[in-house]
């Protein structure tokens, strides 16, 4: 949250006050942060009541901060097509890993599919029919951009006159794939998030064809 105040201040996030963590034998367990209070509802609590006029006016504030998050710089030391995390800890979203099978700290391209596909794999994903074309249709990038990773009605905050107030929840940020916002807000979610995934894909400014990542949340999800 402290980067994207520095380097993206349009994007509404709340200011952190301060943080604590404990740890055993040198091993984080808890954490906490204290946060500058964000005044409204989350979006999800609200869709239902928007007109279309509305839907498609928010759908299209939450594009144009992604463009801004986007423009967030790479550390020095990572290349223009290498992935990581904002912390530098190993990504543990389910397409790349979990606590048993813990991915390396920095990422390409090609190993990212192959992480993907593996785990696909490891996770009975071959049971599926059309397997043969889930490494042909995994989506490729050749650069990284800075992606919050976890967007969706749940972690936006809107006032009365639905403008968004914050952007919750940064746990999942870092520079990842050009597609990888996309992705992250079409993963699977309950029927009150379904329609807001539409209105997303109706409204993004560019076509990704995430089809092979559809494919493997079937089993990573």
């Amino acid at each position: 949250m402290r980067l994207v105040k520095e380097h993206a201040p349009n994007v509404p996030v709340p200011l952190v006050h301060g943080s604590l963590y404990k740890f055993n034998d040198g091993v984080p367990f808890y954490g906490e942060l204290s946060m500058e209070f964000m005044p409204g509802r989350t979006l999800k609590s609200m869709w239902a009541e928007l007109d279309k006029t509305s839907k498609d006016r928010i759908c299209q504030e939450i594009w144009d901060l992604v463009a801004q998050i986007r423009t967030i710089p790479r550390p020095d030391d990572l290349g223009p097509g290498l992935y990581r995390t904002v912390d530098g800890s190993p990504s543990r979203d389910p397409l790349l890993g979990d606590n048993n099978d813990i991915p390396p700290r920095d990422l390409d391209d090609d190993t990212l599919r192959d992480r993907i596909y593996s785990r696909y794999v490891a996770s009975n994903g071959l049971s599926y029919r059309d397997i043969e074309d889930i490494p042909g249709i995994l989506p490729r990038s050749n650069i990284s951009v800075f992606a919050h990773g976890d967007i969706g009605p749940r972690n936006i905050i809107v006032d009365e006159n639905c403008h968004i107030t914050a952007l919750l929840d940064w746990e999942s940020s870092g520079w990842f794939p050009d597609y990888w916002e996309f992705a992250q807000m079409m993963k699977f979610c309950d029927p009150l998030e379904c329609e807001w995934q539409r209105w997303m894909e109706k409204t993004m400014p560019k076509a990704w064809d995430i089809t092979g990542i559809r494919k493997v949340r079937r089993v990573l999800f």
